[in-house]
């Protein structure tokens, strides 16, 4: 691979992840650090499968791959917990991490 080709491709990489990185924001919570671009805090209103639903009215989607704090321990109803991940659309969060907290 020649110089002109290496800096180019470099370039590419550069243009596609750098508007990625400027939304993330560096959380710690709890002895947890986080780097995502969105986080919500709140109680736990309602668990559907794989979407829960805040008392605010926001609501949370898990997926496959969702870590959450501590490990091992489910979530339930009256939860206080800390949501950080990419937007979901309309006011959602796609849930990445959540901690569960003792309170506000």
């Amino acid at each position: 691979m020649n110089v002109r080709t290496l800096l180019g491709t470099l370039a590419v990489g550069i243009a596609v992840v750098a508007p990625s990185l400027t939304g993330a924001q560096t959380y710690s919570v709890n002895g947890y650090t986080h780097h995502y671009p969105q986080r919500i805090k709140g109680y736990i209103a309602q668990i559907d499968k794989t979407t829960l639903t805040m008392r605010n009215g926001r609501h949370v989607f898990l997926q496959q791959g969702t870590v959450i704090n501590p490990t091992g321990r489910p979530l339930h109803v009256g939860d206080y917990i800390d949501v950080f991940g990419p937007p979901g659309g309309e006011g959602a969060i796609n849930a990445r991490e959540i901690d569960i907290l003792r309170g506000p």
